[in-house]
């Protein structure tokens, strides 16, 4: 699977421009209000749009069954006989050919390329998880005439010799995409990889297993365009604390507006982002599954968790009626404490835990949004080896922060993976060290002219094993403003 891919924004909300080489731990850095929400919640948007109603599953493909696929497979009659003609050289354990009819081959590239269904996917999509009426309202400066869209790329790089995979959108007035475009370099070699793992499905008959083949090549050939940006991704929002405190609340609110529906006048009812919603229905649907359910990694990674930061363990509890009650098990204690009376960092990393244990598996994305919340400095550095931990199984991870203890403590863990094995052992932590090729730091800078934010990529200083951020001139200009505090109360004292 492809390691790094690139993001490129213009004119999206706060940020002027970006281009972001995410890698298998991207870390967002800056002042408030500059874009990195933004940023991470487009992102989000994007593997939800393009992983999800594109989605291919090679287990699926032993049974045929007769649904509607997204994009449909039909073929016009010559083109369907050629198709049937070159199925009967498929058996099971036999290679598959790496080719199809060139007509055929033709009508899946036309398709993969079209930009249609990724206009709509992407466009409704990012919506959806920003909880906006218009695409405009993202557009920053919507009412200058060269500012009416915002751009967002997607640069998918497979191997050296080939040039990356291109998915580019327009947003602006309309409800989906404006525009769209792929382009898609080494596609046969794509398309040659998806026969291979359809080679064992043998001799295909009929019009309803021609056309399931037809989708199933076109899903696997945007799995495999997409890389890692096909897979599921998880957000985890800024403010999940509250959230999980009042999700009861909050539910049975929407639940009592909508059974009232048309016995009042109507008023304003707030809309929630399609991220927040996602992630109440994920906290519900977690709720009471047994802690074996859920893949072994995540798992492992959700006990290290709670052992090595929390001290005992986390407990969902459907409930009677199915909202999911959340408690907290001391270690050594044999009762459950309910998450209302527990501290503030029990209550910030629950979530955390859950979703590894449950949700995450290796490939997938997980976002979190100021991951040092309510932690002590301590804890931040602690958990900061917890995400490393986490990138190390093959979990992508994404983070927005202001935290100068959880970089410094991921710039240590980067440059613990320079020195020998030896060394490694000795220090502690081998098991958590970053090679600096899965880190990437990116520091939203405001900029005045044109107003709004740039996006930088910010390289571990060598010598002080620090990410150069703007924090520095925070705490110099509190130096020099506690010495000016001390000169002049030095002089009324005197």
């Amino acid at each position: 699977m492809t390691k790094h891919y690139a993001i490129e924004v213009e004119n999206f909300g706060p940020i002027v421009n970006a281009s972001v080489a995410m890698r298998p731990l991207t870390v967002f850095v800056g002042p408030s209000n500059t874009g990195k929400s933004y940023l991470a919640v487009l992102i989000y948007a994007l593997h939800r749009s393009l992983g999800i109603s594109l989605p291919y599953h090679r287990s699926a493909l032993r049974t045929f069954r007769p649904r509607r696929l997204l994009p449909r497979g039909e073929l016009r009659a010559p083109l369907r006989a050629s198709l049937a003609a070159w199925s009967r050289r498929l058996a099971p354990g036999r290679e598959a050919p790496r080719e199809l009819p060139r007509g055929v081959r033709d009508h899946v590239r036309r398709t993969v390329q079209q930009s249609a269904p990724l206009q709509s996917a992407v466009g409704a999509e990012v919506r959806r998880c920003f909880g906006v009426d218009a695409l405009r309202d993202l557009v920053r400066g919507p009412n200058l005439p060269s500012k009416r869209h915002a751009r967002i790329g997607l640069r998918i790089s497979h191997d050296a010799a080939t040039a990356p995979v291109r998915y580019d959108f327009q947003l602006g007035a309309a409800d989906g995409a404006d525009n769209a475009s792929a382009s898609v370099p080494g596609f046969d070699a794509h398309l040659g990889d998806v026969l291979q793992d359809l080679a064992s499905l043998g001799h295909i008959d009929g019009q309803i297993e021609l056309d399931y083949f037809m989708g199933a090549v076109v899903r696997g050939v945007f799995e495999s365009t997409l890389g890692p940006v096909a897979r599921p991704a998880y957000y985890l929002p800024a403010d999940r604390t509250g959230v999980i405190h009042s999700h009861q609340m909050v539910v049975g609110t929407l639940l009592q507006g909508a059974t009232t529906a048309g016995l009042r006048p109507a008023t304003h009812v707030p809309v929630l982002s399609g991220v927040l919603v996602d992630f109440l229905d994920q906290l519900i649907a977690v709720s009471g599954l047994p802690r074996s359910r859920g893949d072994k990694i995540g798992r492992a990674l959700a006990s290290a968790l709670e052992d090595n930061m929390l001290q005992g363990g986390i407990h969902a509890d459907a409930g009677a009626i199915g909202y999911p009650t959340f408690t907290y098990q001391p270690r050594g204690w044999k009762r459950d404490v309910p998450l209302l009376r527990t501290s503030s960092m029990v209550s910030e990393l629950t979530p955390v835990v859950l979703y590894l244990r449950h949700l995450v598996r290796p490939g997938d994305l997980l976002i979190i949004e100021e991951p040092e919340a309510h932690l002590h400095p301590a804890m931040q550095a602690a958990l900061a080896r917890e995400i490393a931990r986490c990138v190390r199984a093959d979990i992508r991870v994404v983070i927005t922060t202001h935290s100068d203890w959880f970089l410094e403590q991921i710039g240590n863990l980067v440059r613990l993976s320079s020195l020998p094995a030896k060394e490694q052992a000795r220090l502690g932590g081998a098991e958590v060290a970053l090679d600096p090729q899965d880190v990437g730091a990116w520091l939203f800078r405001p900029s005045r002219r044109p107003n709004g934010s740039k996006v930088q990529e910010i390289e571990l200083d060598p010598e002080t094993g620090l990410f150069p951020t703007d924090h520095d001139r925070v705490g110099e200009a509190l130096y020099n403003e506690g010495a000016a505090i001390f000169n002049r109360a030095q002089g009324v004292a005197g």
